[in-house]
């Protein structure tokens, strides 16, 4: 099995490359067999990283071109003077073709594609608002350079002298013009495919929840003020979790009232057989991290091919359960690869006390 080989976002390239640069409306669906196969010839031509990483900051911000994959992950809520809320996802993606350096022989050579989405929930009944770009690491139309990170006009900063990001991005309707202030010293570390351990661990990351969000939001009705949260996630290497064949992927970042702040990824059939693969990643409000079983997490609503909307969480060693569920029972959004994108709520107890908060869902490979 090699759920383990690539990224997502390498399947979603080779699709449109294969069937969809055409203008044809009909959506197609081309074999995966030789997309994978592609895959696999591009993954193999690449070392994994090594097996321990030194971490560097704010080095580690930026790309690492002589991995095969990258993605940066960022997810918040937004809420205007109104108390108006608005969940955001903004990822860019990066994919090597070859690991050796291209010869500049025009403006246009390069040896990456990038590949960014960017999803906008409002929380309520209705598909949100979601778009999706593609570009190659050239002429300047996308790239990883000098703590900046864009796709078009879409795009992450980071920033030294505030030790903050600056992220940019908009739809056709709606616009972000965000902040974020880290409120912790360093983000929290992780390595490789949870439950997939091999002799190296394929694959490097951080997570770095507790991002205090400072910005504007345009949109038709003009401008306002906005604050809220928000996490990011950056990792690369030559093997990072993706939902392929009969194995889902199921990813969710959830921030709780009381400070506490948890990152799950989880491999699981879509049959529901078997034993999950994956963990979590608990950060308490005191800034203690810990690693629980992600076979403490199970869908609610039973298993079939649809998207299961709501999970539980038990979990014994933090003394907590969660339910964590979204409201709308819509489809995923018309991706090049379909993907459940979205806000998500939060409910439960630990030692007897209630908790609520909010989080980030999404679900692959249904």
């Amino acid at each position: 099995m090699r759920v383990w080989i690539a990224l997502g976002v390498i399947l979603a390239l080779l699709l449109l490359w294969v069937g969809l640069w055409n203008s044809s409306p009909v959506r197609q669906e081309p074999s995966m067999a030789p997309v994978m196969e592609v895959l696999t010839e591009i993954a193999e031509g690449f070392s994994d990283p090594p097996r321990r990483w030194d971490y560097r900051f704010p080095e580690d911000h930026g790309s690492h071109p002589e991995q095969f994959g990258e993605y940066w992950l960022y997810t918040g809520l937004l809420n205007d003077s109104h108390g108006t809320p608005l969940g955001f996802k903004l990822a860019i993606y990066r994919l090597a073709l070859t690991p050796e350096p291209v010869a500049a022989e025009s403006a246009w050579s390069t040896r990456e594609i990038f590949w960014a989405q960017l999803v906008l929930d409002a929380g309520q009944p209705g598909r949100p608002q979601g778009e999706e770009r593609f570009s190659r690491g050239a002429a300047g139309l996308s790239g990883a350079q000098d703590g900046r990170i864009w796709v078009d006009d879409w795009s992450v900063t980071y920033s030294p002298d505030c030790a903050c990001f600056s992220l940019t991005a908009a739809t056709d309707a709606v616009s972000l013009d965000l902040t974020l202030f880290p409120e912790t010293a360093e983000p929290i570390p992780f390595k490789g495919v949870p439950g997939l351990e091999t002799a190296e661990p394929g694959a490097h990351g951080y997570w770095w929840p507790r991002q205090r969000i400072q910005g504007h939001v345009h949109d038709d009705a003009g401008s306002r003020q906005v604050t809220g949260e928000a996490m990011l996630e950056h990792a690369w290497g030559r093997r990072l979790p993706v939902a392929q064949g009969q194995m889902t992927l199921n990813r969710f970042w959830v921030a709780l009232a009381d400070g506490t702040s948890i990152r799950c990824v989880q491999l699981r059939r879509r049959s529901g057989g078997g034993i999950p693969l994956g963990d979590c990643l608990w950060l308490s409000a005191e800034g203690q991290s810990l690693q629980i079983s992600g076979r403490d997490l199970e869908p609610s609503t039973g298993h079939s091919a649809d998207y299961p909307l709501q999970w539980n969480l038990q979990s014994a060693e933090t003394a907590t359960s969660l339910c964590l569920r979204t409201e709308q029972k819509r489809a995923p959004l018309n991706f090049r690869l379909p993907v459940w994108s979205g806000l998500m709520q939060a409910e439960g107890t630990r030692d007897g006390q209630s908790l609520e908060g909010w989080g980030w869902l999404e679900l692959s490979g249904y």
